[in-house]
């Protein structure tokens, strides 16, 4: 098969590479706007029980299980006038809000006291958001923008995990493109001078390019039936670009090999294909098989790198074996073209390196030794890669949290002051849902509430009948928890 590919790329080099940059402009059209259609979720096992408990609050009661948190601080602390006409003005214009579904602070009745900073000076706005896990961050994000801000000597800040998520999924879009603007130059620079050649250079970059808006592409498409994370596209990116190098560097010095040996252009390409291609498809069969494992988690923040990996592999090998052959059919001499290699060699008058043997090559001779001696170098390999991974052994898993942002981010500042200033979890709440609440009565459920309030380091519950503390109802609270199709919480 793979020398029918070599013998079409020799009969019609114009037709495949005309093919490919139609490809390449179709996935463009068609993939670049993905990250719209990209979610920022995707942590939860939807099979857990806190996921089911979400899905009840999201469809029963149109809310998330995601908090903002908005930080008031005065020089005056949070009794001074201007702290409490500003909060209070906030607390209004967020409850009138069509993506807030209900608002606890220290300028509302019934409030905790722990809403308050150690020092007073700041207050907390618990703003429970509704939306879904998809939703939800960019709920925040447009408060964010139209409420919060800094006004009559009083400091505004927004966090909580709906605003810090917010935040990570902005830092890692500009991250990823800044990356792109650092890497791609660098990587080219580097290329001219390993292929030898500033056209052969372009070659790897072209695929890449190719790789990565095909598999834009099929993460559309695949959008369509599932969810998939906006974090597969930096997969994407930097698997595409690095398989591309790796195949077409393969391919070309191959290919030059085959022609230092004596063989016609054609008959070395033919010959480049049944073994370098070859070994490009058994390397991409390999790296797709490993990507795939990860669609096997729950998780659908796991499954995109399975959908992103297998994807971009597949349009990289399909490119490598198929555009590369017609581009060096194409290019001809000109593959060599612009040797900066050779140009610094005539700037310095050095001679062209004689060419050596196969046999006396460096790669040559020491896979000659791995394959003479693989069991005690298979072991000592063995052995180096369990010392390095032996700290692995004391790694601690966890979701990321605002201090992965900058400190110039507010759900960083926000989250530092939380941990510094306020009581031990001040702002938590854990919804508690009962999807059906079929012959259950208002004072079973104040009941479980009190009961509820007395659990150690529980600070106070929200019930549809009032909010308890310490077993004791302390007031009043309609409109915050609810009761709507016999699902309350």
């Amino acid at each position: 098969m793979l020398q029918k590919i070599a013998r079409v790329a020799i009969a019609a080099p114009r037709r495949i590479i005309a093919i490919g940059v139609l490809v390449f402009i179709a996935a463009a059209v068609f993939g670049v706007p993905v990250a719209k259609s990209l979610s920022p979720g995707g942590f939860q096992d939807p099979d857990s029980e806190s996921a089911r408990a979400i899905a009840v609050l999201t469809d029963k009661f149109g809310q998330s299980g995601q908090q903002m948190l908005i930080l008031v601080t005065a020089p005056g602390g949070t009794n001074s006038e201007q702290a409490r006409a500003v909060g209070t003005d906030l607390v209004h214009q967020l409850q009138g809000s069509p993506l807030v579904y209900n608002v606890s602070s220290p300028w509302t009745g019934a409030a905790p006291a722990d809403l308050v900073s150690r020092d007073g000076k700041s207050g907390l706005i618990v703003v429970n958001l509704k939306g879904g896990e998809n939703f939800v961050q960019n709920n925040a994000q447009t408060l964010s923008d139209q409420f919060v801000h800094d006004r009559d000597g009083v400091t505004v800040r927004a966090g909580g995990a709906a605003m810090q998520y917010a935040q990570i999924n902005k830092q890692n879009q500009d991250d990823l493109l800044v990356m792109e603007m650092i890497a791609l130059p660098l990587s080219f620079v580097v290329l001219i001078w390993v292929f030898g050649g500033l056209l052969a250079a372009a070659l790897p970059m072209a695929l890449g390019a190719l790789a990565v808006v095909g598999s834009m592409s099929v993460l559309r498409l695949i959008t369509f039936t599932t969810e998939v994370s906006i974090f597969a596209l930096n997969l994407s990116t930097a698997l595409g670009l690095a398989l591309a190098i790796d195949y077409t560097l393969l391919i070309v010095s191959r290919y030059r090999d085959e022609l230092a040996e004596g063989h016609d252009r054609d008959q070395a390409l033919i010959r480049t294909m049944a073994t370098s291609g070859r070994t490009v498809l058994f390397s991409a069969v390999t790296v797709a098989l490993s990507m795939s494992a990860t669609v096997a988690f729950p998780m659908y923040f796991l499954k995109s790198f399975a959908y992103a990996g297998v994807a971009t592999v597949a349009f990289v090998a399909t490119a490598s074996i198929v555009i590369t052959p017609a581009a060096i059919v194409l290019l001809g001499d000109r593959l060599d073209a612009f040797n900066v290699r050779r140009f610094l060699r005539r700037m310095l008058r050095r001679p062209e390196p004689a060419p050596k043997p196969v046999e006396q090559l460096f790669w040559y001779r020491s896979s000659k030794f791995v394959m003479r001696r693989w069991a005690p170098v298979g072991l000592a390999v063995v052995g180096l890669l369990l010392l390095l991974g032996l700290p692995f052994f004391s790694v601690k898993w966890g979701f990321p949290d605002d201090r992965v942002l900058p400190r110039s981010a507010s759900a960083h500042q926000v989250g530092d002051r939380l941990r510094n200033d306020f009581a031990d979890d001040s702002a938590t709440s854990v919804p508690v849902v009962v999807p059906d609440a079929s012959g259950l009565n208002p004072g079973d459920f104040d009941s479980y509430a009190a009961a509820l309030s007395r659990v150690p380091d529980v600070a106070a519950v929200s019930a549809p009948g009032g909010t308890f503390t310490g077993g004791n109802r302390v007031g009043h609270r309609p409109g915050r928890p609810g009761w709507p199709r016999a699902a309350p919480f």
